[in-house]
């Protein structure tokens, strides 16, 4: 593996634990503070079209559920096992 490749790796891996962490919070509702809304700035603009799609796309009887996290987390580990 490159270094470029590596670099792409550790960079997805983040965005994957980002993404985990985002999922977390949003289950414990916690107050919001300067790392939540760091996290919800760096995601947000992933997931928000992500959630438009979906949406348009699934069911209604699956929406109850915010699939975007999950689709997006796929679609990362997808890339990652590509490189």
């Amino acid at each position: 593996m490159g270094i470029i490749t590596g670099l792409i790796d550790l960079v997805l891996l983040l965005f994957q634990l980002a993404l985990i962490a985002y999922v977390i919070i949003a289950w414990l509702k916690p107050a919001a503070n300067r790392w939540t809304e760091l996290l919800n700035s760096v995601l947000e603009p992933i997931l928000a079209p992500v959630r438009k799609i979906l949406v348009q796309k699934l069911p209604s009887k699956y929406q109850n559920f915010d699939w975007s996290p999950v689709a997006v987390f796929l679609i990362v580990a997808i890339i990652r096992i590509i490189l």
